[in-house]
């Protein structure tokens, strides 16, 4: 969790914190999946989303800003998985936060 804490931003795979923790991929997996219930893939999308949220609160940045702020490249594909955990898009969230 420390490392998901301080690399999330550039470090987005799992393989990424497998080879941090000189792991296989599929043991890091496994033991996160028995251990807290979710993947490791999730953790990841979480803390990513979680700074995501907190931008699109606080600031006025575009949605393609805060994907690169924390570390995704494709506009899209961050507002895709923001619609999946979230069940709405970042600006609709955005609204939701500033009450319009």
């Amino acid at each position: 969790m420390k490392l998901l804490h301080e690399h999330h931003v550039d470090k987005q795979r799992v393989t990424d914190y497998a080879a941090l923790l000189h792991v296989t991929a599929n043991h890091l997996n496994k033991v996160i999946k028995e251990t807290t219930s979710k993947s490791p893939t999730r953790w990841i999308d979480e803390a990513i989303l979680l700074d995501a949220k907190v931008l699109l609160a606080q600031t006025l940045d575009p949605v393609g800003a805060v994907a690169s702020a924390v570390g995704i490249g494709d506009a899209s594909y961050f507002s895709r998985l923001f619609r999946k955990y979230e069940g709405m898009s970042p600006g609709e969230y955005r609204k939701m936060m500033r009450g319009e």
